[in-house]
Parts: structure tokens; sequence; C-alpha cells
């Protein structure tokens, strides 16, 4: 065999092995960015039939994640909040830090779409990304964001900016 066939023959087999560890998302969702969602936050409206979860805290969470009722939430890392109004969406927004929606730092609103692309969920963080896994009977696993964000600094000589948790 000549060197040429040889290295087709590797790449072919790298491929090969490659290709169905791939095919395994079946299980995972989207999020799909939506400016109307985005809007309803910043007007405090509450979507009915889904139930709210925060993260990084309850007064000034760094997500605000909501799942429809036909779904049941697995996870250790939000916290469950019952009976959401208005009121309690207007001070989420208001407690969010105004640098964070400076240049660079926006909260983006995703609806949160199940492999079939129906709508299960939404996201609100100043993360744009996620993982969602949907489980046996109906249940749904979504990764919270990253407690360091885009922009914060961390050094632990005192010399660089300062660890700003959110």
């Amino acid at each position: 065999m000549n060197a040429a066939f040889q290295k087709l023959l590797l790449l072919m087999t790298v491929i090969s092995l490659l290709f169905p560890g791939c095919t395994g998302t079946k299980n995972y969702g989207t999020l799909r960015l939506d400016r109307e969602l985005d809007q309803m936050f910043l007007s405090y409206q509450v979507l009915p039939d889904y139930n709210y979860y925060t993260s990084g805290g309850y007064d000034k969470p760094n997500a605000i994640l909501g799942v429809h009722k036909d779904y049941q939430m697995v996870t250790d890392f939000w916290v469950s909040i019952p009976n959401v109004n208005s009121a309690q969406i207007e001070k989420w927004i208001r407690t969010i830090d105004p640098e964070d929606f400076g240049p660079g730092h926006n909260y983006f609103a995703y609806y949160i779409l199940d492999p079939e692309g129906k709508q299960v969920g939404f996201w609100y963080s100043i993360q744009n990304y996620t993982v969602v896994k949907f489980l046996e009977e109906n249940k749904i696993e979504v990764y919270p964001p990253d407690l360091f964000q885009p922009g914060d600094g961390f050094n632990g000589d005192g010399r660089g900016m300062t660890i700003k948790l959110r």
C-alpha cells in the first residue's frame, strides 16, 4: 500500500469511529433566542403553566428558568420558586447589575425546545448557552450557568480584577 492510501484509510477509520458519537444527541434539547420572550421578561409578565426556578440566589439570580408543568425538573442546582408573580419578576429584573446590560453583557431570553422542536421551557440568563437533557418519564435536566461569566476576572495575588460572583 502506498502512503496516501494508508492515510486515507486511517482518516476513514477515525471518521467512522467519531461519527457514531455524534448521533447520541437525540435526548438533548436546544435553545431558541426570542425577542418577544425578552420583552415579556422586561415587562414582568408571568408565563402560565410553567414552574419557575432560579440559579445564583433568590434575590439576584444569574438565571431564571421555566419548565412546563408537563415536565419534572431533575436538579440539585436550581431553586424552585413557587407562586411567581409579576412583582417577583420585576424585583429580579430590577436587581440585575446594570453593568450586565452594558456592551458585551446582556441577558438572553431563550425558549427551551425538546429534541422534536416542541417548546417546553424558557431560559433567561447572562449566559447564552446551557445543556438541556431529556430523561425518561418526562423528566428534564437543565445545567445552571457557569459561576464565572465572560468579563469576570480572577487573580489570586490581588493585582487583577476581583472575583465577581453572580
